[in-house]
């Protein structure tokens, strides 16, 4: 425990994890203030722009052409059963003419939610690889072996440290950023379904987690190729790799060893992805056929926890074994 409180006060006091960290929590306050902006409420004179505009539209000519049009067969335009005051629904709305939309936690969690866990995902990585490659940069593992000479010790309680702080930090940024919208729609007395806070919960709790395993493959990576830039370039060279193999051989279901879908996967529970290939008999056949499939978050999990392990594992053999300058 001595040892890791040790790594925990030089993971705060590395002075580039610090203004990276505090660079991330302005980012997220950006997107908090430009979300509540962009969602307020609407004022008087442009709900009645928007219902002037929706009058005009209304009374244009080809509008109402469409209306007698469907007035003559409703069951055309609404299906079966379908009656000619249902004809109403097509007549232009005042909130069509409206340039925002009230503030929704649901619609955030796809959208800003999605961005923020990205963004922390990407600076969990900066942070692994920062963490270890200062160390060896500086030349100061060699000191640290020297007070704590047992090498699986001294991996393992750094690794411990990069999990702890990217974790809490994840955690308390997350929290900040739903609390700020969560109080933002109290104000507009705006309620948000149960199902949607569980769904929020749970898909932070992942994004805490995803930054927590990202941070780790980064450190381990670096305490093996003892450098962040290599580090670095090997981590987007990989995913770009593995995009573009994905989308170029001639494979079903190539997509789903993609790191970006196994992420998405990963963060929301199982992902629906395109994949024109699944359709290629059926289209010889003359059959029809949806061209999408589920990956599941089981399969994320494997996937993604396997590339993990392989890299912690060779990694802490590497670093028990090599000569240290």
């Amino acid at each position: 425990m001595r040892l890791l409180g040790v790594e925990l006060t030089r993971f705060r006091s590395r002075r580039a994890i610090v203004l990276t960290l505090l660079a991330t929590v302005a980012l997220a306050a950006v997107l908090i203030g430009t979300t509540l902006y962009e969602t307020r409420a609407v004022s008087e004179a442009d709900l009645a722009r928007a219902e002037q505009l929706a009058a005009q539209e209304a009374d244009a000519r080809y509008t109402t052409r469409e209306l007698e049009r469907c007035e003559e067969a409703p069951e055309q335009y609404f299906g079966p059963g379908a009656t000619t005051e249902d004809c109403q629904g097509i007549l232009p709305q005042a909130e069509w003419f409206l340039d925002r939309s009230a503030l929704s936690l649901a619609a955030e969690l796809e959208e800003t939610g999605t961005a923020l866990v990205f963004l922390l995902l990407g600076v969990a990585t900066i942070v692994g690889t920062t963490f270890a490659g200062a160390d060896w940069a500086s030349g100061s593992i060699g000191n640290q072996l020297l007070f704590e000479p047992r090498r699986a010790k001294v991996w393992l309680a750094k690794a411990a440290a990069v999990v702890l702080g990217v974790a809490v930090f994840a955690a308390l940024l997350l929290a900040a950023f739903w609390g700020a919208l969560a109080a933002g729609a109290a104000m507009r007395d705006i309620t948000t379904p149960d199902a949607v806070v569980t769904d929020i919960l749970q898909t932070s709790g992942r994004g805490v987690a995803l930054a927590s395993l990202a941070a780790l493959g980064a450190y381990a990576l670096t305490m093996l190729f003892r450098n962040t830039v290599g580090t670095l370039g090997l981590l987007l060279g990989y995913a770009v790799a593995g995009e573009a193999l994905a989308a170029t051989l001639p494979f079903t279901k190539m997509s789903q060893w993609a790191l970006s879908s196994n992420i998405q996967a990963w963060l929301s529970d199982g992902a629906e992805l395109y994949d024109d290939s699944l359709c290629e008999e059926q289209a010889l056949e003359g059959g029809e056929c949806i061209p999408t499939y589920i990956l599941s978050f089981e399969h994320a999990a494997t996937y993604l926890g396997i590339l993990v392990a392989i890299t912690l594992l060779t990694s802490l053999i590497a670093f028990r074994r090599r000569d240290v300058p």
